[in-house]
Order: structure tokens, then sequence, then C-alpha cells
């Protein structure tokens, strides 16, 4: 692993399991704010391109592109969650404050590279994301962050003024109706009001899969239940117009986390999400900068 250290936080990545942010603690509040599986060993692995995500998915915070389920688009074989998550990165450069990364993908002719830095003064780290096409046709994608973040009951899930709809009522144990609400309420199969924004507990038993679009400002976030601070992701609206979030309280694979997704694209279909007008498009030899301002508040 790679750590990049302030005296506020400590960030640890790794390299060789997509360039992920593996670990993200405060040391004021001594909070781990990134989750992994209960059986959990870290150590070095590789995958093949096309593994299953869920199959191999650990938690920390990974980076989806060019898409999200895989199958055929645009005369290619897109692999589930695209492969900037399963690959190991090249590292081009570190110092006590910085890493930067680059992975050249097989599926599309795009060069990825990623600069994580820590600031040397303030809790926070910054994301930064910059997509070379070297192809010669326009290329639709999705590119989102896929934040795991560990959570206890009475945590709070933070958006801004937003609309939130299910991706489908099929995943849906909380929210029974497939309308558009706006955060924090939706309703449940009887039309009963429900609260999206206070984390239940384990024994809730309960899942989610929201999309939120219209947001109000560019931000997502959890703020600790017991007054440890708060995590929160900033980015620029024109970068990531909506989130995705992913709720499991004990359901999902047995799984209690929330799982934070600034995305450029939804819906995660990649053919709906161009017919909507809605998709990222990348044009030949054009280069794209994405930037996310990870911030912790004690």
């Amino acid at each position: 692993m790679i750590t990049l250290e302030n005296g506020h936080l400590v960030l640890t990545i790794r390299p060789d399991l997509g360039g992920r942010i593996e670990n993200l603690v405060d040391r004021r509040t001594g909070r781990t704010w990134l989750w992994h599986p209960d059986v959990y060993e870290p150590a070095p692995r590789t995958l093949p391109i096309g593994a299953s995500f869920d199959d191999h998915w650990t938690g920390g915070l990974d980076e989806v592109f060019p898409n999200d389920a895989a199958g055929r688009f645009g005369g290619r074989n897109l692999v589930d969650h695209g492969e900037l998550w399963s690959r190991p990165w090249t590292v081009l450069e570190t110092s006590p404050y910085l890493v930067t990364m680059r992975l050249a993908c097989r599926t599309v002719p795009v060069v990825v590279e990623k600069a994580i830095e820590v600031d040397p003064d303030r809790p926070e780290a910054r994301l930064h994301y910059r997509l070379d096409h070297r192809g010669d046709a326009p290329l639709p994608f999705l590119f989102k962050l896929h934040a795991a973040v560990r959570v206890a009951a009475g945590d709070r899930i933070l958006l801004p003024p937003c609309t939130v709809e299910p991706v489908t009522l099929d995943f849906s144990t909380i929210v029974g109706r497939a309308e558009p609400t706006p955060w924090p309420i939706a309703h449940d199969a009887a039309g009963e009001p429900v609260r999206l924004d206070l984390v239940p507990p384990r024994e809730a038993n309960a899942q989610e899969f929201l999309y939120a679009s219209g947001l109000g400002d560019g931000f997502c976030g959890v703020e600790d239940g017991r007054g440890n601070g708060e995590l929160l992701f900033r980015f620029d609206l024109a970068a990531f117009p909506c989130v995705w979030l992913f709720q499991s309280y004990g359901r999902w694979r047995g799984h209690y986390v929330v799982v934070l997704e600034p995305a450029t694209t939804m819906p995660y279909d990649l053919h709906e999400a161009l017919a909507r007008g809605t998709c990222a498009v990348l044009e030949p030899g054009a280069t794209r900068a994405l930037d996310v301002a990870v911030s912790l508040t004690a």
C-alpha cells in the first residue's frame, strides 16, 4: 500500500487493486470511514478483466468506467463495472502528499490517469481524474465513484435538495413505488412516507438502490450519529450531475454499508442513457478532467 497522511487524516491506496483508496481514517476522532467486509484479508491479488464485481467486492473507494452492467455496447463487449477496479495501476509519481497512477483500458481506447492528493494542512484530499480518448469515434460512457462507507445506526446520509427514485423496485425493500420524490422522503408500497437519510440498525434487514438527480449543490456524504464529524464528497455538477446511492442494512449479501456514487450518467444502462440524452460522451481525441474533493469534519 501507499500511505498519504497529514495531522488530520491517514489515507492508504492499493495500486495493485484498481488503484483504489483502501482506508480513510480521521486522526482526530479515530473513525475509519471506508468499509470492508467483516471477513477480509487485504492481501495482494490479481483478477481477470471481466471478473464479477459483486463476487470480488471488498469495499474501499473504487472507480467505475466506462460502464456499470456488463454487456455489448457500441460494438464492444464491456465487462462488469468496467475494468478500472480489477486491474493493477502503474504508479507514475509519489511524494509525501501525492500519488499519480495510470491505466490504459483494453475494452475502450482510453488512457485514464488519477492523482490522489492530500492537503498538507487541512482534513481534505483531492481526487483528480483525466480521461484521454485515443479513438476515432465518439464514446458514450459512465464514470462514477464507488465509495463504500462504514455506517452505524443513527448516522445520516447527506445530499443537497434533489429528487430520488429507485433504480429498480425489484431490489427495493424500503421504497415501494417507482416515482420520483424529494429527498429524503419516499413512499412504501402502502403509500406511507419513509425516510431515506437515517441509517437503521442492521436488524432492519433492508436494502435500497436509488438515483439522486436535480441536485441543488454538488455534494454527498455521511454524518456520524455520535458526533464524530462527517465525510463529504464535493464535485462540480457539470461533471457529476447525479449521485447513485446504494444502501444495504444487513440484507444484500449480509453487508451493512452505504455506497456513495457521484456519477456522470444515469440510468446504469448505457443504451437507455444515450436514448434519454443523459449519457456522458467523450469525443475523439478529447480529454476530460473530473475532480472530487474529499473532506472530513470533526
